[in-house]
């Protein structure tokens, strides 16, 4: 793994936390991986786990469509994070 992967997989969870919040719309792994891809360095992987990991931790929601799993903001947490402007 290069130096620039090995440091864009270290700050993974915070790049797609904001990416899933921004976007507010449900996405697919492979969809966040082709659109992160080129501006991060993020692997396939990388974003795979990560995704797995913040839908455990209750950052984000996951649901499954079939064999597909589909990830999204838990919008019950932006007035934690202060993004509901309330």
């Amino acid at each position: 793994m290069s130096k620039g992967r090995a440091e864009a997989a270290a700050g993974a969870a915070g790049i797609l936390l904001r990416y899933l919040q921004e976007q507010n719309r449900p996405y697919s792994a492979q969809d966040v991986f082709g659109n992160l891809q080129r501006e991060h360095g993020l692997g396939k992987a990388v974003v795979v786990k990560t995704l797995e990991q913040l839908a455990q931790q209750g950052k984000i929601k996951e649901k499954m469509y079939g064999k597909q799993k589909i990830y999204f903001a838990d919008q019950t947490l932006w007035r934690v994070w202060g993004v509901a402007g309330s």
